[in-house]
């Protein structure tokens, strides 16, 4: 299945990354940060039982991801970036939509 994560990253600190939403999974592009939230707090708890891997290494091959490109929440990621570029201290300045997939664990 598709994951994503978003980072925020900065073009004028090569060392700079930082997560700023992560799992996101998406049914749909309309998706509510509230009910993101809520599966990736599920995701992770599945994760650290052992019952599945999130893999941000690997993107599902083939998969468009279209629905996390185009949605209204990565969009917003974006826009507050954009916002955030000009002011004092702020590194961050580069919105990144990493892929992943989840897997059932072995």
């Amino acid at each position: 299945m598709p994951v994503a994560r978003f980072l925020i990253e900065s073009s004028r600190e090569d060392d700079f990354s930082s997560v700023a939403l992560a799992p996101v999974y998406l049914r749909g592009p309309e998706e509510s940060m509230e009910w993101v939230k809520e599966t990736g707090a599920m995701l992770l708890e599945l994760e650290e039982k052992g019952y599945l891997t999130l893999d941000y290494d690997y993107p599902l091959e083939g998969y468009p991801y279209t629905e996390y490109r185009q949605s209204d929440l990565y969009a917003y990621f974006c826009r507050t970036i954009e916002e955030a570029k000009g002011r004092p201290g702020f590194l961050g300045d580069t919105p990144v939509l990493e892929l992943g997939s989840i897997a059932p664990a072995e």
